[in-house]
């Protein structure tokens, strides 16, 4: 009786150690910081879900039957039939002002959806996780009655004991793993109302413009005309920050050039340095005078050092920066807005798409510039949001952007492979994902043929 009473005490003890210590290891965690950033605030309502579920039907609706009456604007005029039928009076190059119009007028309307559809399922994500969270929480108070004693002698054995003191241990990392799910679930709720709202705005907006536009058209049949003024719609608000992103990397070349040349010349100056050390190491040795180190000769091109030890020419193979997934989302060159009907530069690949997922740098290489205007933060800021640019010597640099967190500093030596940072969507982005650029000596190309080699 009095073994099992001291074995008792001795477990107990031993109990309440474990719970300090995973407490404590509970609370140090980094995900713990979303809590303070009060992730409760933001509840999406069923209403107001039910309600973007009806304009994304009807949008879709539209759509469908302005695709169609596209396809048959491009058949031959004489074949037209039923509300089109009316069109053959137009002139040709009313008709083909038609069509373009018609065109952008069935873009506006899918692009409408495409974005009700991110609303739509961000939302219902969102209320999915607050029901998983409430539920644990329910969990989590029902065992808060029972004592700490009953679990211990609810245990078969000793090994069954120090295997509930393992499950504790994992329910922590659970609950800190669904905490930073909702926050990630929020903060891309968040962003979803804000962009997504916003562009179906934009696009009905723009559709109503078009829709106008073609009634216009429909009043001019058989009025014959030299020219017809050209239409263009506004460029919503979103493509506003996208141009102004645009901008910030043409002002991000010139940064770089200034930072890899003094990258360089600190380089050489370390290096000018050691060679005076050494010199003088040598002629103490032999006790000869020391003789003058010899000047350290400039490399071709920018940022000329080895970046950490790489080796690696121009052109050589890199590491795929976004592990796991090694799909490009959207290629680097010009795009084609259906709608706007212009195109636009892409001055990188954008990669993977999921908040958290690590990224790594793609080659050996020294850290020239870090900024994080959100640190730790899923959304939020402008242009490249959380980034980083990592010089790997021959005038090549890397960059990453759009990121949850950045884990290395300005000066840091990092090899290919090396977790750098997290996947988010700060800046100007609507979704998760790593915009990754090259630069060669200053100037933006294709990271493709880098990154697959």
């Amino acid at each position: 009786m009095i073994r099992r009473g001291r074995l008792v005490r001795q477990l107990a003890v031993m109990l309440c150690a474990s719970i300090v210590i995973t407490t404590s290891a509970f609370l140090a965690k980094k995900p713990v910081k979303a809590v303070d950033r009060g992730f409760l605030s933001y509840t999406p309502s069923q209403a107001d879900i039910d309600n973007a579920k009806k304009q994304r039907d009807e949008a879709k609706r539209k759509a469908q039957n302005a695709s169609e009456q596209v396809d048959q604007l491009k058949k031959e005029k004489n074949q037209l039939s039923g509300e089109l039928e009316e069109l053959r009076g137009l002139s040709d190059e009313q008709m083909a002002q038609y069509q373009e119009i018609s065109e952008q007028y069935a873009a506006a309307l899918i692009a409408k959806q495409k974005a009700l559809d991110e609303y739509i399922n961000s939302q219902e994500t969102l209320l999915n996780k607050r029901k998983q969270y409430a539920e644990r929480i329910s969990i989590m108070f029902a065992y808060e009655n029972k004592s700490t004693l009953e679990i211990l002698l609810e245990s078969d054995s000793i090994a069954g004991f120090f295997t509930n003191l393992e499950l504790i241990a994992l329910i922590g990392d659970a609950d800190l793993q669904m905490i930073d799910q909702l926050q990630i679930a929020m903060d891309d709720a968040e962003l979803k109302n804000n962009y997504a709202l916003q562009e179906a705005e934009d696009m009905q907006r723009i559709a109503e413009e078009k829709s106008a536009q073609l009634e216009e058209l429909r009043s001019r049949i058989g009025v014959t005309e030299a020219a017809l003024d050209e239409k263009k719609g506004e460029l919503s608000r979103w493509q506003q920050k996208e141009d102004a992103f645009q901008e910030e990397a043409d002002r991000l070349d010139q940064e770089i050039r200034d930072l890899q040349k003094k990258k360089e010349e600190e380089e050489r100056r370390q290096a000018a340095l050691t060679a005076t050390a050494a010199a003088k190491r040598a002629a103490e040795a032999t006790k000869t005078p020391t003789p003058a180190p010899k000047p350290t000769t400039k490399p071709s091109g920018n940022g000329g050092g080895n970046g950490g030890g790489s080796s690696k020419p121009v052109g050589a193979k890199m590491t795929w920066p976004y592990p796991g997934d090694y799909t490009v989302y959207s290629a680097y060159g010009m795009r084609y807005h259906p709608v706007y009907h212009y195109n636009k530069m892409h001055w990188g690949v954008d990669l993977g798409g999921t908040y958290g997922n690590p990224i790594v740098a793609a080659g050996d290489g020294t850290v020239i510039k870090v900024d994080e205007p959100v640190e730790g933060q899923n959304t939020g800021s402008v242009n490249y949001g959380n980034y980083c640019v990592i010089d790997h010597g021959n005038g090549i640099t890397t960059c990453y952007a759009h990121c949850r967190d950045v884990y290395v500093h300005v000066g840091d030596k990092v090899k290919a492979g090396q977790t750098i940072a997290e996947c988010g969507s700060t800046g100007t982005s609507t979704g998760p994902h790593l915009h990754f650029e090259v630069r060669v000596n200053g100037e933006k190309v294709d990271p493709v043929p880098y990154i697959k080699g």
